[in-house]
């Protein structure tokens, strides 16, 4: 198996990777830096989600900086900014983490007012009920998604379980990703936890053992979506649990017959939010984020990555998306009236050191 050690620390990949881009972004030259009046806009965004394209043109017409710092994993997000090499206004945190990015001081209450194109957000998602920490609104989600059961459909008939990645003729072919906040709720489920986010100590045994019998299937755990790919498309994992279903489309793009389902016994599902640091809380952060939620910048968005976004149906057609990248996203499904019936939306979890030790064990090979 290709694990990397465990600790609370990311990945050296993950680091590695963080640290190539911040010094890409953060060290950039001099000359360009001084072109600007205000200091730069930093993100710490996933992988699709600001193309450096569209951050230079957004720059050039406001005359601020945008410099995106790719992350791999929520953990990776929320240790950059304690190692000192980045200082981001702005970060994109799953709904369930935000508690805990609020208790680290990490973000700041988040001024709505400022944002009036929230009002493009589809009234499908009930985002308020899970930005709320304490009475305050910490985040405004840029997009969501479904974290499905992805398979190679050349050799495997839509699965409608979690059990499928157990099934021993699949040993050594299954794939998850590095992220203990995201993987451990599709345990939970798994064990047939009642409630995924407050486990009971049987759960956590029931955990640890799914654990134990899953590493024996697992050969590869994949640190982004990029990997992910790679890893389907060398062959070496026919199916696994998806960060993203644009991992699903890349490969199709790649000619590669792949697809998911949405499990029995629910999908975990994440909304990512735009949460402001202390140093972010200024006028034109805020612009910046509420272009992000424009219907032109969405719908570019939701062309170019078949991310979800944040539009409803009508929007994305308005905004000029595709009936053919409509096809490739979660967004005609929801629409329909059960669907969000069948999705889990990530929230805090019970202890979350003690999930981390065990997923750490996990990767150790220790449990």
């Amino acid at each position: 198996m290709t694990f990397q050690n465990a600790g609370w620390v990311p990945s050296r990949r993950s680091v590695m990777k963080g640290m190539g881009a911040a010094a890409a972004a953060l060290a950039a030259p001099g000359v360009l830096r001084r072109a600007y009046a205000q200091d730069p806009i930093v993100l710490l965004t996933w992988e699709t989600y600001h193309d450096p394209a569209w951050c230079k043109e957004w720059s050039e017409a406001n005359g601020v900086e945008v410099k995106p710092v790719v992350i791999g994993s929520v953990d990776e997000l929320f240790s950059q900014p304690f190692s000192g090499a980045v200082q981001p206004d702005i970060m994109y945190i799953e709904t369930g983490s935000l508690p805990r990015f609020k208790q680290a001081g990490l973000i700041v209450p988040f001024d709505t007012s400022k944002v009036p194109n929230i009002a493009n957000i589809t009234s499908k998602l009930d985002w308020k009920k899970y930005t709320n920490v304490d009475g305050d609104i910490v985040g405004v989600p840029y997009n969501w998604g479904t974290q499905p059961l992805m398979f190679n459909a050349d050799t495997i008939k839509s699965p409608d379980t979690w059990a499928a990645l157990w099934d021993e003729q699949y040993r050594g072919k299954v794939n998850v990703f590095d992220d203990c906040t995201i993987v451990f709720p599709m345990i939970a489920l798994h064990v047939g936890a009642k409630d995924p986010f407050n486990l009971t100590d049987a759960d956590f045994e029931a955990c640890e053992k799914a654990l134990r019998t899953l590493r024996q299937q697992v050969r590869t755990i994949a640190r982004g979506f990029d990997d992910a790919t790679t890893i389907y498309a060398a062959g070496d994992a026919v199916i696994g649990y998806c960060q993203n279903i644009a991992v699903v489309t890349s490969l199709q793009d790649k000619g590669k017959n792949f697809n998911y389902s949405l499990p029995k016994e629910g999908t975990p599902t994440w909304i990512d939010c735009a949460g402001v640091s202390k140093k972010g809380n200024r006028d034109i952060v805020y612009k910046f984020m509420n272009d992000n939620l424009a219907v032109k910048w969405q719908a570019r968005f939701i062309e170019a990555s078949t991310n979800n976004g944040v539009l409803d149906l009508t929007e994305a057609k308005s905004g000029g998306v595709t009936e053919a990248t409509l096809k490739r996203t979660n967004i005609p499904d929801s629409q329909a009236g059960d669907f969000w019936e069948k999705l889990v939306i990530l929230q805090k979890p019970e202890d979350f050191d003690r999930r981390l030790q065990m997923w750490n064990d996990f990767k150790a090979g220790t449990l």
